[in-house]
């Protein structure tokens, strides 16, 4: 087996050590049992010595959480230090669209109830004459909390749409470095200097 290459090992634990969302759990002895098999591979492969094999395994035995248990295979794997993305499922990202809904009626209530409430109140101490300018204010904030009351499945999509596109992205593998363009070989810029021309063509001189 190779340590990690493949993606075999992290299939061997009970839940992936890498993932975030098990960081902190309790690993269990199979789980432990699994980087001492990865330790003992690269002992017989002479990528650890004695001492190395020793250390580590005295770290596996201690470890408590999942995250305790990459750190002794992280110089043995190829992708031992990147984290994988859990997905979130479907019915959680709609709690929390919903709640985003929730948050923004809540929004749109207070930014109804308040600044009418205070320009009501200005409007009757005032002297409450016949033209009720509060209706300048009352008018667009009910017509605002009005249309997100109205609009609750579509804002609750669009923050599931939005959630989901997030999900993708972050499970996107990482873009491979732009390589720069103005670089150019030494050896071919040595071809075009003057001085090492007349060197090596010492008979034109």
């Amino acid at each position: 087996m190779t340590s990690g290459s493949s993606g075999s090992l992290w299939n061997r634990f009970e839940h992936d050590p890498r993932d975030p969302a098990y960081s902190g759990m309790r690993a269990s002895d199979r789980d432990r049992a699994v980087v001492h098999d990865v330790l003992a591979e690269a002992y017989a492969e002479c990528r650890l010595d004695r001492d190395e094999l020793d250390e580590r395994t005295a770290v596996v035995d201690a470890a408590k959480t999942y995250a305790d248990l990459v750190p002794p295979v992280r110089d043995l794997t190829v992708d031992a230090a990147t984290p994988s993305v859990t997905l979130v499922p479907r019915a959680d990202l709609e709690r929390k669209a919903q709640a985003y809904y929730r948050e923004k009626l809540g929004e749109a209530f207070m930014g109804l109830v308040v600044p009418n409430l205070i320009c009501w109140v200005i409007w009757f101490l005032t002297g409450h004459d016949y033209f009720a300018w509060p209706l300048f204010v009352l008018i667009p904030t009910a017509a605002n909390f009005a249309r997100v009351a109205a609009s609750r499945s579509s804002i609750v999509e669009s923050r599931i749409e939005k959630l989901e596109r997030r999900q993708a992205k972050a499970l996107e593998p990482p873009k491979p470095p732009k390589s720069s363009k103005n670089s150019k070989d030494p050896e071919s810029t040595s071809s075009g200097d003057p001085i090492l021309s007349e060197q090596e063509n010492p008979e034109q001189a």
